[in-house]
């Protein structure tokens, strides 16, 4: 019996040394990987020891899945912060929605932490810069492999139809965008029963 116990207690041991060797605080993508394993797991509250003002704020990430999961990508450091980015890919009703963010990490009384109310405000930053690059690259490689893709072999021509372009469907892009948000938005709103 006492072979038992001892086995058990090192086997114990062993399982929690792995665990802490996952977890480096010292490292702020370690902590940013614990953070949102915790988040799309079945407790997103258990996240909350890994943010900056865990307390106060709510991770909010609507429904949940096994299946959820945060790609961790470039890492970049700026003045002591650091910048990861970060794609979701949230599965909802037989679909995988991919959200693109940066996963902020600040240090909090010398423990790296994630800044997740800065982070849930860059998902507008980042999904502009991955469209960008998407429109981007398939623009070069469109032009790489088909004539006239511009609009004119001249370069100087090339260039103002593609300006006039650019301004025509960034135009049309901004109002279309604007109002889905304003229809999100208004479908957030609480209603108000009427006094009458």
């Amino acid at each position: 019996m006492k072979n038992v116990f001892m086995i058990l207690l090192i086997i114990s041991t062993m399982l929690l040394t792995a665990c802490n060797d996952v977890l480096d605080e010292n490292d702020p993508v370690s902590v940013a990987r614990a953070f949102w394993t915790a988040a799309l797991g079945s407790n997103p509250a258990s996240a909350k020891p890994f943010m900056v003002d865990g307390d106060k704020i709510k991770i909010g990430i609507i429904g949940q899945s096994e299946s959820d999961t945060a790609l961790l990508g470039a890492v970049e450091q700026q003045g002591g912060y650091y910048f990861i980015d970060t794609t979701l890919q949230l599965s909802r009703d037989g679909k995988v929605a991919s959200i693109p963010l940066k996963t902020i990490i600040v240090p909090v009384d010398g423990k790296w932490r994630v800044d997740y109310w800065s982070s849930k405000q860059s998902v507008f930053d980042a999904t502009f810069d991955t469209s960008m690059k998407w429109f981007a690259s398939t623009i070069d490689n469109a032009n790489m492999y088909i004539e006239d893709v511009l609009g004119d072999d001249d370069q100087a021509e090339a260039i103002k139809y593609a300006e006039k372009r650019l301004d025509e469907e960034f135009g049309r892009a901004k109002q279309v965008m604007l109002k889905n948000y304003k229809l999100s938005i208004e479908k957030k709103k609480p209603v108000v029963p009427s006094s009458n």
